[in-house]
């Protein structure tokens, strides 16, 4: 024992930097079967990343009783072997065959693993989560390493990365000391083709179709490929893969932006009413008032260009190299048209129901203030607004790397790996609004049993002479996220003991984000008032036909107003004459000197100007080593070790202060003037040890059961350290937002036990449950803060609750084997997880108390699958109850989902070996997404998005 433990020692001298997770990813040692004592001592502990290509179509059984698995059975043959053989709780997704992963979107596959439930966008899905915990508190690695990533935060987008690249998935819900930290809820790898696990000599695989969605009416192209070369003694080899996708989409939605809580001023009269005073005018009690009502339709357009490759050489039985790299280039086009109405008070008349909720109420129109002049200047006017809106997100990311695995001896493994990654977003946008103040006085009517609020008595919307200019804004959003990683690790293999191994390694890596926002802040309410009318050869008459059809209500909501192109309006109303109409109280003379203020300014009125304030530049260095000891006995296995990581973080940006705050005239929107900037700084640091445990016993060949302990952190994304501060909002509701640089990790001690009972190499049924303690919970939070007189609601990341999130899931797949002629095609896969929650804030709602964001009680997945005589199916329903998106969302309120349950369904022919033709739906009973603000009688939204029909060939040789 001493010796060996001196040979380790010698070689960690050598070590130069590779992940065990990345390096992993690219071979497996063989793994013993379930409950095979002959086999199970000194097995390897699988890492986030290891592969056994080759397990996808052993044999189950020997001799003439052989059965070779392929397509669906080799998908889930594969994934049940991973499981079985893992010293951790995993759970896995495979390609059912080259270049064809199960769902054409990665995050709709992991769905069907228990305890992963998905958000979506634009119909796709987009982020995971894990066991109640949400996108940000899962570290999602490719290829063992982390990717850059386009978002604020770190959550992985699974959207832009096309699955035909991906030969499998990983989902670690118990974490080992090799594995990178971070994932609280789980650490999922995504791991694309290497070509010396495949067959030898030059294989090309390829599809090509059409993606068709039901409420655009539009078929859009998508194309992917696969090719490899290995030569005959597999020691050198390549592959390459891309994929190409334009598709195109739309959302239909009635929303309402946050309920307002607190005190109202109510005119007690009608619509009808004359000759009122401000004597009519009374306060309420604490009551919620929704702020406004939108009906939105969004044409969007998603194109996605991937690329991915695989060199691999093995000069030496005793080494191997590794260059891989992946690129992602995906931009998403989204134009909005929307009629909206904005609410503030003193509100004409206010039902009121027994949970505090308005559910009916009129708004001042100008026909009301001239037969009621006593309430000129105490009641605002309604307004009816035409609003043309463009966010387009352009996005590229990449990842390449190198690792070198090393056996010097035949007991001793060394590993190195280094990477680099980028990802970059502009997000150009534009809000223009074009609108008229009411001169009826528009009602809201909050019914129920109805999908929709009724919004009505709106007066004449469509004609074109009462269309005058209002907000107008342009804007460009840039996020870099630059990122490198070097690591280490060694496997050191032990005989005749009961220590079958130990592992060690060093972690080193660097990211740093900056988010930068342009806009012309300064000129954005030039023209508020409604004051100035737009040509009408500027107006285009705009309905929404077959809107939200199947949605009661939706009869009653307007349908048909106004649209017109952002640039075209803000042309005209960048031209110096316009610019110099009187309004807002202005004489000729001071418009014209507001008019030369606004040229002035670089690229005019709506050029795009940095707001430095909301500049966000932060830097994190993250160190770590770990050590592990693997263990093992007759009928058991394990391994114990601790994880070490120091992070450094350094936040820069600017300080912006405000001078002052103003409205401006016949307008409640909030204008900021501020002073010079300054830049500042911040420096945060802290070291976090991780010890875990994970064992493995074999009650039987077929029966296994699990227990592992872990300490983990998910530390704060670094847009939310960012110094930056951002002002904007109403009189009615001033906004505010921010980073938070001196944000701690957030901790959970997870404890998990499982029984896996595996009947045959397809077929499993396993049961688990699950604890964590969590404290110093990371949260997105919206509070009232008092700045510059007035209070702010304030959204930004801040800690402040702990508790426990606990848990039971189960799982299994059954292929009917068993079964004679064409019954012995069909099988069934599903699973179920309860997820139970306590919550402690240390700032509390008057009247609801939050749980955890993402959090579902209850998920479920079932599958439906048949594969004989070259059919290839599978029938599938995901569904996840009610679950809170953010505990102090809009106006500080609970944003919640209601529960969503969508079908899914995939139909190929293999017309021979090499062809195949295939179908695919989404969401083919067309759902609704439904959201609610703290009760479900408070409405937020309701979105269709539409089915989703994907369809072509593949070919293969």
């Amino acid at each position: 024992m001493v010796r060996s433990v001196t040979r380790l020692l010698l070689a960690s001298t050598l070590l130069a930097g590779v992940p065990l997770t990345a390096a992993l990813a690219q071979d497996n040692p063989a793994s013993p079967a379930a409950g095979d004592p002959d086999q199970a001592q000194g097995a390897p502990t699988p890492a986030a990343g290891q592969v056994d290509q080759g397990a996808a179509t052993q044999a189950a059984g020997n001799g003439a009783d052989a059965i070779i698995v392929t397509g669906i059975r080799n998908s889930l043959a594969s994934a049940a072997k991973i499981k079985r053989d893992a010293n951790q709780i995993v759970d896995s997704i495979t390609a059912t065959d080259v270049g064809k992963f199960p769902d054409t979107n990665i995050a709709e596959s992991l769905q069907r693993i228990t305890g992963v439930a998905i958000d979506r966008s634009g119909g796709e899905g987009q982020f995971i989560t894990v066991r109640g915990l949400g996108p940000e508190f899962n570290t999602v690695l490719v290829n063992g390493r982390v990717m850059a990533t386009d978002n604020p935060g770190r959550e992985f987008s699974f959207d832009v990365l096309s699955s035909n690249m991906i030969q499998r998935t990983d989902v670690y819900k118990s974490p080992v000391p090799e594995l990178q930290e971070g994932g609280i809820g789980a650490t999922v790898n995504i791991i694309t083709a290497r070509p010396l696990d495949g067959q030898s000599g030059f294989h090309v695989a390829a599809s090509a179709g059409g993606i068709y969605d039901r409420l655009r009416k539009k078929a859009s192209p998508d194309m992917s490929a696969v090719t490899s070369w290995t030569n005959q003694d597999k020691t050198i080899g390549l592959v390459l893969s891309g994929s190409y996708t334009d598709r195109k989409s739309q959302l239909d939605f009635v929303q309402t932006e946050g309920w307002i809580y607190g005190p109202e001023r109510v005119i007690n009269g009608t619509p009808s009413s004359t000759g009122l005073t401000p004597a009519s005018i009374t306060t309420t009690g604490t009551i919620n008032v929704p702020q406004n009502l939108q009906v939105v339709r969004e044409m969007d357009r998603r194109k996605r260009i991937n690329f991915a490759g695989a060199f691999q050489a093995k000069p030496t039985d005793r080494l191997l190299v590794t260059v891989d790299g992946v690129y992602s280039k995906f931009n998403v086009y989204s134009n909005l048209n929307r009629f909206a109405n904005f609410y503030s008070a003193p509100y004409i008349g206010l039902d009121v129901d027994g949970t505090g909720s308005a559910t009916g109420f009129n708004r001042p129109g100008t026909e009301f203030l001239a037969n009621n002049p006593g309430l000129a200047g105490v009641a605002s006017l309604s307004q009816n607004d035409n609003i043309v809106s463009y966010s387009n997100r352009l996005t590229q990311s990449y990842q390449i790397g190198a690792n070198i695995k090393w056996n010097p001896i035949d007991d001793l493994e060394i590993r190195f790996d280094a990477s680099r990654t980028k990802a970059t977003q502009r997000n150009p946008n534009a809000f223009v609004v074009v609108g008229s103040l009411a001169q009826s006085s528009p009602r809201f009517d909050l019914t129920p049993g109805q999908d929709l609020p009724v919004a009505s008595n709106f007066g004449d919307i469509t004609d074109p002479s009462l269309m005058r200019a209002h907000f107008t804004q342009q804007a460009v959003g840039r996020v870099r996220d630059i990122g490198k990683e070097y690591h280490i690790d060694t496997v050191y293999t032990v005989h005749d003991s009961i220590l079958t191994g130990i592992h060690a390694g060093l972690e080193y890596s660097e990211r740093h984000k900056v988010q930068r926002n342009f806009a012309n802040d300064d000129g954005n309410c030039a023209y508020c008032g409604y004051e100035v009318p737009i040509p009408s050869n500027l107006l285009t008459p705009y309905a929404l036909n077959n809107f939200l059809s199947d949605a009661s209500g939706s009869s009653q909501l307007p349908k048909n107003f106004f649209a017109y192109d952002p640039n075209a309006i803000i042309a005209y109303l960048s031209d110096p004459a316009t610019l110099a109409i009187p309004r807002q109280g202005r004489t000729v003379a001071q418009q014209q000197a507001e008019a030369a203020r606004l040229l002035a300014l670089p690229g005019g009125p709506f050029g795009t100007r940095e707001n430095l304030g909301s500049r966000l530049d932060v830097l994190e260095r993250v160190a770590s080593g770990y050590f592990s000891a693997q263990f093992g006995g007759e009928r058991w296995s394990g391994n114990a070790g601790v994880r070490v990581v120091n992070t450094s973080t350094l936040s820069r940006g600017f300080d912006l202060p405000v001078v002052n705050v103003t409205t401006t005239t016949g307008d409640d929107t909030l204008q900021y003037t501020y002073g010079t900037a300054t830049p500042i700084a911040v420096r945060n640091s802290y070291t976090n040890v991780l010890p875990s445990a994970n064992v493995k016993y074999n009650l039987t060949r077929t029966v296994i059961a699990r227990a592992a302990f872990s300490v983990m952190v998910t530390r704060p994304t670094l847009t939310d350290l960012g110094v930056n501060n951002s002002y904007g909002g109403r009189v009615a509701v001033p906004l505010s937002n921010g980073g938070n640089p001196n944000l701690k990790p957030f901790k959970s001690k997870n404890y998990d036990i499982s029984l896996e009972w595996y009947p045959s190499r397809v077929n499993y049924v396993s049961a688990g449950a699950f604890y964590k303690d969590l404290s110093s919970f990371l949260e997105l939070q919206t509070l009232p803060v008092e700045r510059f007189g007035r209070i702010y609601q304030d959204t930004r990341t801040r800690n402040g609750q702990s508790g426990y999130i606990r848990g039971v899931e189960v799982g299994g797949q059954f292929a009917f084997d068993f079964l004679k002629g064409w019954l012995g095609g069909f099988g069934v896969q599903g699973n179920y997880t309860y997820v139970d929650s306590k919550a402690k804030r240390e700032i509390g709602l008057a009247d609801y108390q939050c749980g955890y964001n993402g959090l579902s009680p209850h998920s479920a997945n079932g599958s439906v699958f048949y594969e004989k005589f070259g059919i290839e199916a599978r029938a599938s329903y995901n569904w996840r109850s009610d679950y809170l998106r953010a505990c102090r969302s809009d106006q500080s309120r609970p944003r919640n989902r209601s529960a969503y349950g969508q079908f899914d369904f995939n139909l190929a022919y293999n017309i021979n070996s090499h062809f195949q033709v295939y179908v695919q739906g989404v969401n083919v009973l067309n759902e609704h997404v439904k959201e609610w603000s703290a009760i479900e009688e408070r409405f937020l939204l309701f979105q269709d998005s539409g089915s989703r029909y994907n369809f072509g060939a593949r070919v293969k040789f």
